[in-house]
C-alpha cells in the first residue's frame, strides 16, 4: 500500500522561482529521494491548502529517510495524509551540525538566496557516487562563502577560491566571529603558498572546528578551507582528487576580479572563466565525484556549458530530476543550472 505524504513548503520559495515553484520544488525532491533509492510518485493536492507538494513512497519512511527530506531546500514542515485526507505531523530530524543562521545571517547585494544554494548542494550530493564517508564541497569561485557556510552547517569539509581580498577577509572575519560566539572550539592556521619560483600564488585560511567538544578535542573535526587567489589556480592549491562535489554560481557576465587587483587577468566572459578554469577544477574531483554550476542564461547557455564539461570528460545529467530548473531572477538574471558527474 503506498504511503502518502504532503510536504509544507517554505512560503518564501514562491518568492524566489515565481511560476516554476512547484516543479523546481517537485524535482529536487525527486533527486534527493532518489539518491537513497525511495521511488516518488506525485499525488494531487487535495489537501485544498496552498504551498503543498503531495507525494507517495512505497513505504513509511524511516527516519534517515526523513532527515533527507529535511534537507530539501522547500522543506517547512511534513505530513503524513491519512483517511479522509486528515494530516498528522511527522517529526523530521534536524540534519545540521551547526546552526543554520550561519548561512543566513549575512545580506548584501549579489547574494545567491539561501534556499537556491541548498538546492545546488542537494543536487551535488544526490549525484554524488563517491561513496566517502564525510563529504568534501569545493566552491572554486565563492565570493562571500555562502555555499561554503552551507556546506559547513551539513557537516562537509569544505574548500573555496576567492580572487576578491576583501571578501577573502571578511569570510574569515565572519567565520571565526560566529564560532566564539557559539563557543565552538575551534584552531586556525593562516599560510602564504608560492610556486616553484619563489613567487607568491595565494595566501591560505585553513580552519578546524566541531559542533561538540569532544569532538574537537578527538581530533573529529571539519575543515573549512579558503584561498586568496585566481580560480584556474585550483590544481595546485587543492589537492588532487579531494573533493567529492563542486558547486559554484558563475558570474552572471560581470566583472568577476578585485578592482584593486593589478596583477589579474579580468575575464568578463562567464564562457571564457569556464574554459580556461575547468580542467583545474576537473583535477581536484574525485572519480564519480559531481559538480553542479549555476548561470545566467542571457549571457551563458545551457548548451554552452553542458559543451565545456563533456569535452573535458564529464556525463552531464540532462534529464528528470536534473533538469528544468530555469527561472526568472529580474530583468536581467534569467537563472539556470547544470548537474554533471565524473566518471
Amino acid at each position: 500500500m503506498m504511503q502518502k505524504y504532503a510536504l509544507l513548503a517554505n512560503p518564501g520559495h514562491n518568492r524566489i522561482y515565481a511560476d516554476t515553484a512547484f516543479s523546481i520544488a517537485y524535482s529536487e525532491l525527486n533527486a534527493i529521494l532518489k539518491s537513497i533509492d525511495i521511488d516518488l510518485s506525485e499525488n494531487e493536492n487535495n489537501t485544498g491548502l496552498p504551498n503543498f507538494i503531495c507525494f507517495s513512497t512505497k513505504k513509511r519512511l524511516e527516519n534517515s529517510e526523513l532527515e533527507a527530506i529535511g534537507f530539501s531546500s522547500v522543506f517547512y514542515v511534513l505530513f503524513e495524509i491519512e483517511e479522509n485526507d486528515l494530516l498528522k505531523p511527522v517529526l523530521v530530524p534536524d540534519f545540521h551540525k551547526f546552526p543554520e543562521s550561519m548561512v543566513q545571517i549575512l545580506k548584501y547585494n549579489g547574494k545567491t538566496n539561501e534556499q537556491f544554494t541548498r538546492l545546488m548542494v542537494n543536487l551535488a550530493v544526490s549525484s554524488c557516487k563517491t561513496g566517502s564517508k564525510k563529504l568534501t564541497l569545493f566552491d572554486p569561485m565563492c565570493g562571500k562563502g555562502t555555499t561554503m557556510y552551507e556546506g559547513f552547517i551539513r557537516g562537509f569539509d569544505v574548500k573555496g577560491i576567492e580572487i576578491n581580498k576583501k571578501y577573502f577577509q571578511e569570510i574569515q572575519t565572519f567565520v571565526i566571529r560566529f564560532l566564539k560566539d557559539g563557543k565552538f572550539k575551534h584552531k586556525i592556521m593562516k599560510s602564504n603558498l608560492k610556486d616553484s619560483r619563489h613567487r607568491k600564488v595565494a595566501e591560505g585560511f585553513n580552519l578546524y572546528s566541531a559542533s561538540l567538544k569532544e569532538d574537537f578535542n578527538s581530533g573529529n573535526t571539519q575543515l573549512f578551507q579558503l584561498f586568496n587567489s585566481d580560480t584556474k589556480n585550483s590544481n595546485t592549491l587543492i589537492k588532487k582528487k579531494s573533493c567529492d562535489m563542486i558547486v559554484c554560481d558563475l558570474p552572471y557576465g560581470v566583472q568577476h576580479a578585485s578592482k584593486n587587483d593589478k596583477n589579474v587577468n579580468i575575464s568578463r566572459s562567464p564562457i571564457g572563466i569556464l574554459k580556461s578554469a575547468i580542467p583545474s577544477w576537473k583535477s581536484t574531483l574525485k572519480t564519480n565525484g559531481s559538480i553542479v554550476l549555476s548561470f545566467n542564461e542571457f549571457t551563458l547557455s545551457y548548451r554552452e556549458v553542458a559543451n565545456v564539461l563533456k569535452e573535458n570528460g564529464f556525463k552531464v545529467l540532462e534529464e528528470s530530476p536534473y533538469s528544468g530548473y530555469q527561472h526568472r531572477v529580474d530583468q536581467a538574471i534569467n537563472r539556470n543550472l547544470i548537474v554533471a558527474f565524473l566518471p
